[in-house]
């Protein structure tokens, strides 16, 4: 099993709190409490690694050329990074790494367990990108497609990355497509099902079937 003795993240209610008989523990939304919850658990519970897994949206076709993901979908996050941690100016943005103020990443997952993991679930292994403010318009998700090459976005996978990469914690992160990026009103929402999808997949590696 390669996921034993590792710990569950999730950041909301929608997407965990019906697996907390695996243990599994909820961070809160955004980067600031994914970070400091993620640190305080693996400080206090010394996991062998962690399986971050939550909801996202995808990139559609007409902001990312060649999207493959759609409501629905599942997916693991190969990197992540911060995408919009930094300042906009008339000539573009400038993230933290340009302008020498820190790193954004990309945070690599555990390469083998990842990949382990997407093949016995049969799905890609993809870019994500962690925002603070969530692509509702067509500029803003356009934007961020072209300047982080991910495929989906979150609020705190390249939070929990970061940390775990910091603390030496091996990482895995499984995520299921809850709506498309952009405007909103063509985002096809489906959180219940998404997060239903999510938690089967959940279960499924935790019982290493």
């Amino acid at each position: 099993m390669p996921f034993f003795g590792w710990q569950l993240l999730y950041a909301a209610p929608v997407e965990g709190d019906a697996l907390a008989d695996l243990g599994a523990v909820r961070l809160g939304v955004g980067k600031a409490l994914a970070a400091a919850a993620t640190t305080e658990v693996l400080v206090r519970a010394r996991p062998a690694g962690v399986l971050l897994f939550g909801l996202a949206g995808a990139y559609p076709a007409r902001h990312r050329p060649g999207a493959r993901l759609g409501v629905g979908d599942l997916c693991f996050v190969g990197d992540d990074g911060f995408g919009d941690e930094g300042v906009a100016t008339p000539d573009g943005f400038l993230d933290l790494a340009a302008l020498r103020l820190g790193a954004v990443g990309p945070f690599p997952a555990d390469a083998d367990r990842t990949a382990i993991a997407a093949s016995r679930l049969g799905v890609p292994i993809v870019r994500g990108t962690t925002v603070s403010t969530c692509s509702g318009t067509d500029a803003q998700s356009a934007a961020l497609a072209a300047r982080s090459g991910a495929e989906i976005e979150t609020m705190e996978g390249a939070a929990v990355a970061c940390v775990c990469a910091r603390l030496h914690v091996p990482l895995v992160q499984l995520r299921c497509v809850s709506n498309l990026t952009g405007d909103r009103a063509r985002g096809e929402f489906e959180l219940s099902g998404a997060a239903a999808k999510l938690q089967t997949a959940v279960r499924r590696l935790s019982a290493g079937t």
